[in-house]
């Protein structure tokens, strides 16, 4: 009965019953406890250019794919799974942090150029689409380039449009422009979605580290992005849902506090917390550093801005892709030791690459 309350039941591709989730049961971000530790030995801002806005928190929700054993389906006594990222109380685990269940007017789907890629959510995507999304694509859609969006329909998935957008490759030499790109992804997203006149949408993590793309600073992009979307055109989206795998939800978790704080106490944290460079006036990357560089230099080659940041290129051969484990939230928040891990490896990957 109160089950019902959440989701219905339908039919997928597969022929197995898929539990559609609706975007109403989902655990909005402002409901959810605000931390108020202070880390970090000096300000990185004055004050926060984000500041708490209970308003804003309202429409967000951070959900994430969460591994259910099935037998606790099966027993008389279902724990209770209610957690700050989704109300997701003993439901299946295939519903849990699936994109293409969100009862949501548009979700967004992460491919490559020519909307080919086999990655778990398109995957999910199009099986439950059915067959219908694969004719469109082809016949319609035909070709995304990267940092670009498309909208086909939903055909069989309970959101009405699917967004289609093309991610970077990440290469430490070329980071400036792979970090613009990703900005325009989301940025590219959510205008589209207001042109689409929508109230409420899912996003996926465009950023993939099998295209090299270092995941917190992916995150970072993403939720400072969708901050400054909503500070600027917050009456256009009643919700959006953060939809983040078991790899990126640790992330997103320490990170999410820092754009959208839960109390003046959790803003001031973030102020500490923050990064010293937080991007421009739409979230965008701002490298100050590199500006005056070009300036000094006027010869400086155009090489840096055309380089090819296409996924139809091979993915995984960077570092990053063999890191494992979760990122440590002290360089999350931006307390880096005397020597850091990650730094080091970029240091030697340059080096090796001079040689």
């Amino acid at each position: 009965m109160g089950r019902s309350r959440w989701m219905r039941l339908v039919m997928d591709p597969l022929g197995k019953a898929a539990e559609i989730v609706e975007v109403d049961s989902l655990k909005r971000w402002s409901h959810s406890p605000a931390v108020h530790h202070l880390t970090g030995e000096e300000k990185n801002q004055s004050d926060s250019p984000f500041p708490y806005n209970p308003q804003l928190n309202d429409k967000i929700v951070l959900c994430s794919w969460i591994q259910i054993q099935v037998s606790w389906l099966r027993s008389p006594v279902i724990p209770d799974i209610s957690v700050k990222q989704g109300v997701w109380n003993g439901f299946n685990s295939a519903s849990i942090g699936d994109i293409s269940l969100l009862n949501v007017d548009a979700i967004v789907n992460t491919t490559n150029e020519s909307l080919t890629e086999w990655n778990p959510t398109s995957e999910r995507i199009f099986q439950r689409a059915g067959p219908t999304l694969r004719v469109e694509v082809e016949e319609e859609v035909q070709d995304c380039r990267t940092g670009e969006v498309r909208v086909t329909q939903g055909h069989n998935l309970p959101a009405r449009f699917i967004i289609h957008t093309v991610g970077p490759k990440y290469n430490i030499k070329y980071q400036s422009a792979a970090e613009n790109t990703l900005h325009f992804c989301y940025r590219n997203v959510l205008q589209k979605a207001r042109e689409l006149e929508v109230s409420s949408i899912a996003l996926c993590v465009i950023n993939s580290v099998r295209r090299n793309f270092p995941p917190d600073e992916g995150a970072h992009i993403a939720l400072r992005t969708v901050r400054r979307f909503l500070d600027q055109f917050g009456s256009s989206l009643d919700t959006v849902v953060f939809v983040v795998d078991n790899t990126d939800i640790g992330i997103y978790e320490v990170l999410l506090p820092l754009y959208f704080p839960r109390s003046t106490e959790e803003e001031e944290v973030a102020s500490w917390q923050l990064p010293a460079n937080v991007g421009g006036a739409n979230g965008e990357p701002v490298q100050p550093d590199r500006q005056i560089r070009i300036i000094d230099n006027p010869q400086h080659s155009l090489d840096d801005e055309s380089v090819n940041l296409s996924t139809q290129l091979s993915v995984g051969e960077h570092a990053f892709t063999q890191m494992q484990g979760d990122l440590d939230q002290q360089r999350l928040l931006g307390e880096r030791p005397l020597t850091d891990p990650l730094d080091d490896l970029l240091v030697r990957e340059m080096h090796t690459k001079e040689r």
